[in-house]
């Protein structure tokens, strides 16, 4: 009947493929954590999660370059941390349960003011 309304169908159900494969790869941003609160600027993630009682730090988007989680449960900092946001500056870290942070644990993270 209708050969564009057919094509128009089927390129519909590529979007969905679409969207997953483009996540996959990592060509969208992360999302803030539903626990905390964001501000995105130009510049990129301002993430603030004082205070929520995280345990752990949360997946965080790539392009943070300020994280706030004062205040909360954290016991450990992976010496990955900084491969996983390497545009991060300011890093608020006081009033945890934090014993000790391994020295290489910041060796990546070249942005970070000390």
């Amino acid at each position: 009947r209708c050969k564009t309304c057919k094509m128009i169908i089927m390129n519909m159900d590529i979007i969905p493929i679409f969207f997953f494969a483009v996540i996959s790869t990592g060509l969208v941003k992360g999302s803030c954590p539903s626990t905390c609160s964001c501000d995105d600027v130009s510049s990129g993630s301002r993430i603030f999660c004082q205070s929520k009682y995280l345990g752990s730090i949360p997946a965080l988007p790539y392009d943070t370059y300020h994280l706030d989680l004062q205040f909360n449960n954290i016991t450990a900092i992976d010496v990955q941390f900084c491969k996983e946001m390497p545009h991060l500056q300011n890093l608020y870290i006081s009033y945890n349960l934090i014993t000790e942070i391994p020295e290489i644990t910041f060796a990546d993270c070249g942005q970070l003011y000390r």
